[in-house]
């Protein structure tokens, strides 16, 4: 003898088709670079190739000389959110204690009204709502300090794509969807 589905089983796989039904298409653009035909178009692009490397190398350097010079400045940054750490944890603490407090009191509050054994803890209760504070690290100092200060994008690329289009290539962008994609018309 077979047993009928429950209606929450079917309930859920109704709920989830719908919800697959619905989900956004997802897309991924992918540049493709063909190259020219003729020898002197291909000469031209491994020009724009080492102008490309040359770039991209003193980017690089660029940027290490920046991280560099941040040294001194990470350190007295640090300290500061070493003391806005201190100051949050604290802050949070004491809300911690209010918000027991506040539990507790409820509870004591209930009790003549409930017996302990039927309603132990009043509820429905919540964790409080804000987060505990995350220490800081020097290395987050140092990248988020990286991040505002040094450039890590010279623009080498864009400049790339300019001289190896202007050698004869060709820069072809394709927009292809990857995932939820619609039917084929």
């Amino acid at each position: 003898m077979r047993l009928p589905a429950s209606p929450f089983r079917f309930i859920a796989a109704t709920l989830f088709a719908v919800l697959a039904g619905c989900a956004t298409p997802q897309y991924q653009t992918t540049v493709r670079l063909i190259p020219p035909a003729d020898a002197q178009g291909r000469a031209c692009v491994q020009a724009c190739d080492a102008k490309k490397a040359t770039c991209q190398n003193d980017c690089q350097t660029r940027y290490q000389a920046c991280a560099k010079a941040l040294e001194p400045q990470v350190e007295a940054r640090y300290l500061d959110a070493l003391k806005k750490y201190e100051l949050e944890l604290k802050q949070y603490a004491a809300a911690l204690r209010h918000y027991e407090m506040q539990m507790q009191f409820d509870w004591m509050n209930r009790y003549p009204f409930y017996p302990y054994w039927w309603d132990p803890w009043p509820g429905p209760y919540f964790p409080p709502p804000y987060r505990e504070p995350v220490m800081p690290t020097r290395e987050g100092v140092r990248a988020q300090l990286e991040k505002s200060e040094c450039k890590a994008d010279c623009g080498c690329l864009p400049a790339y794509d300019t001289c190896f289009v202007g050698c004869g290539g060709q820069r072809v962008t394709e927009t292809v969807c990857i995932k939820n994609c619609p039917p084929a018309k």
